[in-house]
């Protein structure tokens, strides 16, 4: 089953934080990045603000691995977090 996530509709503010907290800084902040007013900027305006927040070089290919990295592991967490509310 795959899971279409729209990051600008919310996203964020439905996700509990013991989910949020299976990501690691840097995934913390690229999903921050593709949410809320970055969401709709250029590329670069995007990763500038990751370099800023960071302090580390980010580039357009390390951006999206680590964004869909992210999501990967929220959607896992969200998938066991609703598994655990069924039973």
């Amino acid at each position: 089953m795959k899971i279409e996530v729209d990051l600008k509709g919310g996203f964020l503010q439905s996700l509990k934080k013991e989910i949020l907290s299976v990501l690691d800084p840097d995934e913390r902040a690229v999903v921050e990045t593709s949410t809320g007013e970055l969401g709709n900027k250029p590329d670069a305006v995007k990763l500038g603000w990751l370099r800023m927040r960071t302090k580390q070089e980010w580039t357009k290919q390390r951006y999206v691995k680590t964004l869909n990295r992210a999501i990967e592991k929220l959607r896992r967490a969200a998938e066991e977090a609703g598994k655990k509310e069924k039973s």
